[in-house]
């Protein structure tokens, strides 16, 4: 079936370069709209705003790069606050795909004879482009030429790689400030930066190939004489961009960006990411391996790809951490842990479990603030481990080590997103050298940034947030509650529930999902969203996997809500309620999978006869041992925690779970696995904690009471 598709390009630079296109690709249409942001973050957040509910997708480009040297990695401020804006539709920029495709180009056109290195390479900022810098200087060290010190600092220094050099670009960027992009570049006309330039010039000037992205090469406007004469090579792709370039009087423009995916001239790296994922219904964010296979199908090319893209430096410091922490393990007899999960403090009251500081419920109120803020400057620790999960199918047994982070999710909001990365990655780094072949991020750390996809990237072993399975458990707990609710009857001919169920927010990834699986339990399904055209693309899918179950549209949910006895709600609606409270019918089960949360204790408060559950957690397999008190009943866990678990229990160590969006055959997926290793439906989450089968009882008979009068 084909499909129609609207991408918004929000590029974070100038704006004069707008435009609006269409093409076709794998038989769906597809229509751009770029919009410049001229280096505001706070522009690129009213695009977003208003226009998430009328796109499939957001293209951003010409963002502030990711640094990765040795084992320490610099997110760009700019760029967490950008990835970190929350949005219904899939943010796409492009940077894996990008650095697999660059290094497939570059080797093609040196194999072909169209570049060729030893006759020197000069790269203006290296950090930008380390896997391309990085390839080149293997094979022809004595022709690469870096000119970091002048892009950074603007100071005319042509360098050549050296043992050391990641320690130098290290310290260029910390007396850098790597902060603003704009103001990282030496634009100013000064009399001293005009002899930089006329010096740096001249040190090129036997040099052949110049490599600088078109957005970053046109922030030094006119201080490009390094570029004069020159074989220019881009990987951008953008006519208006390169007419601006040649004024710069290079030789060549050589474009790295692959033939086969110039579907239009105004293609690039984050539209072609976009692309790719809606005409694959991926909304989820691709890992490196999944790029991989998906534009590369020579292997070969793939292992020599790989050595560079997922390039990790193992720094002194780091083998001796390994060294100390495998003596540690042998002298305290302590396993190498399987796994690893990252926690942090939920509130203030997370602190008073801590053995010793039970102290602390004696202390006025007015200090849990500052203590919370002192708590958080304590490095992450290693807080516990969960041992003896043991598969019931397998029979294998996995063991896993919690990290916590002490600091509650007010502080972490408050703090700079990039200490937060830094002190997940260091935990990433030394889980690898305990032992553990993945790890897991619970509550706000897969939310920090862009949820989980840089870390994944900078980190040793694969990176998972766990939304796949806290969705399934989810929407397991929902038919638990709808179950013992027992006002819904099944039809006996189609075995599905006599019931209505509603998604809003069902274009969404977690609401596809939710609708998906709900078309295969209810004879009648309502979902909606803004944008009529996809819920009805969306109808026609469901439709086809359920000819049993009637589906209905609406774009308002207070149209249709009072016929709902299930809902779920999957929306990033802020400023305003998706659905009145006051319209449910009595005795509806509500599934709020939103966050923040679609419905508040206040919502709950007014109809007593609705039940509004959260979560659903899980027991894991095994006489599962806690050696810590996680804030949960026994050996309850939090469902995140439990995919990370069953991902190494099926020694399926990828990064399952990505980003914000939640594709619904991993849901599917992770489901089965939950059955075939014996994890089990726990605790049910409200507004106040665990709901109990009492509660449910109650709210039962104040809904047939209801529906009596």
């Amino acid at each position: 079936m084909k499909h129609s598709y609207r991408i918004a390009e929000i590029s974070f630079g100038r704006p004069h370069w707008d435009v609006a296109y269409e093409f076709e690709f794998e038989g769906n249409h597809f229509e751009v709209q770029r919009f410049g942001a001229n280096f505001s973050v706070d522009a690129v957040r009213r695009y977003i705003e208003t226009l998430r509910n009328q796109v499939d997708a957001f293209a951003l480009t010409s963002l502030p790069p990711v640094i990765k040297l040795d084992q320490k990695s610099y997110v760009h401020r700019q760029y967490l606050e950008i990835m970190g804006i929350p949005c219904p539709v899939p943010l796409c920029d492009g940077t894996g795909l990008r650095e697999i495709a660059n290094i497939n180009s570059l080797i093609k056109n040196i194999d072909s004879g169209i570049i060729q290195p030893e006759r020197g390479t000069f790269f203006p900022s290296a950090v930008f482009s380390t896997e391309l810098e990085e390839y080149i200087r293997e094979r022809y060290r004595k022709s690469v030429y870096i000119g970091d010190a002048y892009s950074l600092l603007g100071v005319p220094w042509l360098i050549q790689p050296f043992p050391g050099l990641m320690t130098l670009s290290k310290l260029v960027l910390n007396v850098a400030n790597f902060k603003d992009l704009r103001n990282n570049t030496p634009l100013a006309e000064t009399k001293l930066q005009k002899i930089s330039r006329s010096s740096l010039a001249a040190q090129v000037e036997n040099i052949q190939y110049v490599f600088c992205d078109l957005p970053f090469l046109l922030l030094f406007d006119s201080a490009v004489d390094f570029v004069r004469g020159k074989d220019l090579v881009i990987w951008s792709s953008h006519p208006l961009m390169e007419e601006e370039a040649k004024k710069y009087n290079p030789r060549s423009v050589i474009n790295l960006f692959p033939e086969n995916y110039r579907i239009h001239p105004y293609m690039n790296y984050s539209v072609l990411d976009a692309t790719l994922r809606l005409s694959r219904e991926r909304t989820a964010p691709l890992s490196i391996e999944e790029w991989e296979q998906l534009i590369t199908d020579d292997v070969e090319l793939r292992q020599i790809t790989r050595k560079y893209v997922m390039t990790r430096n193992v720094s002194t410091q780091a083998k001796i951490s390994k060294g100390i922490n495998s003596v540690k393990n042998k002298v305290f007899k302590e396993d190498k842990p399987d796994f690893a999960f990252v926690i942090h403090a939920l509130s203030h009251n997370d602190f008073l479990r801590l053995p010793g500081f039970s102290v602390l419920k004696h202390m006025p109120k007015e200090w849990n603030d500052p203590f919370d803020r002192l708590a958080a400057k304590v490095p992450p620790f290693a807080h516990g481990r969960i041992k003896h999960i043991i598969s019931q199918q397998t029979g294998e047994e996995i063991n896993g080590l919690i990290y916590a982070i002490p600091a509650t999710p007010k502080v972490l909001k408050e703090a700079d997103p990039e200490v937060i990365y830094r002190k997940i990655e260091g935990i990433c780094y030394d889980a690898a050298n305990r032992g553990a072949k993945m790890i897991g991020l619970g509550a706000y750390t897969k939310i920090v940034g862009d949820q989980g996809i840089t870390i994944n990237q900078n980190s040793p072993i694969p990176v998972t947030t766990g939304n796949s399975l806290s969705a399934s458990a989810t929407l397991w707990a929902l038919n638990d509650v709808v179950k013992k609710m027992r006002l819904l009857n099944h039809d006996p001919n189609t075995g599905l529930v006599n019931g209505m169920a509603m998604v809003i927010g069902a274009t969404g990834s977690i609401g596809q999902v939710s609708a998906k699986l709900l078309s295969l339990a209810f004879n009648k399904l309502c979902i909606v969203a803004p944008r009529m055209n996809r819920l009805l693309e969306l109808k026609q899918t469901i439709e086809a996997m359920s000819p049993n179950c009637q589906v209905m549209v609406a774009t308002d949910a207070n149209e249709l809500a009072e016929q709902a006895d299930v809902l779920v709600t999957a929306t990033s609606a802020f400023d305003h309620k998706i659905v009145d409270v006051m319209r449910l019918k009595p005795g509806a089960v509500v599934c709020d999978c939103s966050r923040p949360l679609d419905f508040d204790i206040e919502d709950a408060k007014k109809r007593p006869d609705v039940l509004i559950i959260e979560s659903g957690e899980v027991n894991l397999p095994g006489p599962v041992e806690i050696d810590f008190d996680l804030g949960l009943p026994g050996n309850t866990v939090y469902a995140c925690l439990a995919e990370t678990a069953l991902l190494t229990l099926e020694r399926q160590y990828e990064a399952f779970t990505m980003g914000r969006d939640i594709e619904w055959n991993k849901v599917k997926q992770i489901y089965k696995m939950a059955q075939r290793h014996g994890v089990q439906l726990a605790a049910i989450q409200g507004h106040t904690g665990i709901i109990t089968d009492k509660e449910i009882e109650l709210t039962r008979q104040l809904a047939l009471s209801k529906r009596r009068t």
